[in-house]
């Protein structure tokens, strides 16, 4: 198991090209005054990955935007036998949707849009049900739409056949919602995949490049939406257990609601900008739990009774945030912390024993 401790990430220039470059921190060990916070998180990292010779989780702790812990174990690339490590990259699936949202929140930061905005404004064309689905239905998953992976496979468009934005959108709009917008929670990748595409119309700018010059650029996060993309130091993700192992890939190229291409460490350090407000403010760190819906006993799997639905992340009874992520085989858990001081997220690419428990766990080592 690689492991690093206090890394502070080098500051990161990108220009307009949205690419990601995986670099190696400034790593300095740290004491914690004789505590044993860095074994007991090797423990978690050894019970969510007990073998290293297959694929594996990578993990990391963030306090207040520095990398204070993180590792890696298993492998990347079983053909190779790349190890993973805390700089491998994974795809964080559906933890991207807090950006789409965060950009949205942006956005009606500067009076660009508002929530209450019907989704037919922002459409050239729009179907008749769209005047009924406002932005903010949309956010919290209260829009009724059907998810357009079902909607494309219903087409005969299976996920190994290629199948883009536009695509997923021309499925979107050819469908209408099957419960009355704005009444009860429904969880619909659709609705991040039409929130992308609204921010695009609104800025006229491409929706990786507003990332990119938004959020990625100005708080230096070596991040990158990237959808199917071969990005340098990438994880494969991997179908099976017990030794046999086929890879797990897609040609399919949505974004909004995922394609973030990071490592946990650089995913820790974006949640600083939930305590900081230093892109959006006020009224973005606001606007995150603002309006959040309840989502019934769909958390109960999880031991958790009760949640309600933010901009692109949960929002739990003690005040914490969290979400997940999967998609072909990568699987992440992104927690912040109540206070807003500590996150965690921990990535695997394939299917861990409990990636939200494990979370769970280091979240209470470094927290308490």
């Amino acid at each position: 198991m690689v492991v690093r401790v206090n890394r502070t990430a080098p500051r990161c220039t990108a220009g307009g090209a949205v690419i990601v470059a995986v670099l190696t921190g400034l790593l300095t060990p740290q004491a914690h005054g004789g505590d044993d916070r860095e074994r007991r998180s090797a423990e978690v990292m050894r019970d969510l990955v007990p073998s290293s010779d297959g694929p594996g989780c990578a993990a990391a702790v963030g306090k207040r935007g520095e990398v204070v812990w993180e590792a890696g174990r298993g492998k990347a690339d079983l053909e190779t036998g790349r190890a993973i490590t805390p700089e491998t990259v994974f795809d964080m699936a559906s933890n991207s949707k807090q950006f789409t949202a965060d950009a949205v929140l942006l956005l009606a930061g500067r009076h660009r849009l508002a929530l209450a905005d019907p989704l037919s404004g922002h459409l050239d064309d729009p179907p008749a049900w769209t005047r009924d689905v406002t932005l903010g239905d949309l956010v919290h998953h209260t829009s009724g739409i059907p998810d357009y992976q079902d909607l494309l496979e219903a087409e005969g468009v299976e996920v190994t056949d290629p199948a883009g934005q536009e695509e997923a959108l021309a499925a979107i709009l050819a469908s209408r919602p099957e419960q009355t917008p704005g009444k009860a929670f429904s969880y619909s990748n659709s609705n991040y995949v039409l929130l992308a595409h609204v921010v695009e119309r609104v800025t006229g700018k491409p929706f990786p490049a507003f990332l990119q010059q938004e959020f990625f650029t100005p708080l230096h996060l070596r991040m990158t939406l990237a959808p199917a993309a071969e990005v340098p130091g990438k994880a494969k993700s991997y179908d099976g257990k017990d030794g046999s192992y086929t890879p797990n890939s897609s040609p399919w190229k949505q974004y909004g609601d995922g394609s973030v291409q990071t490592t946990p460490g650089e995913l820790v350090r974006w949640a600083d900008n939930y305590r900081t407000g230093r892109v959006g403010g006020k009224a973005l760190l606001a606007g995150v739990t603002d309006g959040a819906v309840g989502v019934g006993d769909v958390l109960r799997p999880r031991g958790i009774e009760e949640g309600r639905y933010g901009a692109g992340m949960l929002v739990l009874p003690d005040n914490s945030l969290v979400h997940r992520g999967d998609w072909e085989q990568f699987h992440s858990t992104f927690k912040v912390s109540p206070d807003r001081d500590t996150a965690v997220t921990v990535v695997c690419n394939a299917d861990p024993p409990d990636s939200f428990r494990a979370a769970n766990r280091l979240l209470d080592i470094w927290t308490k």
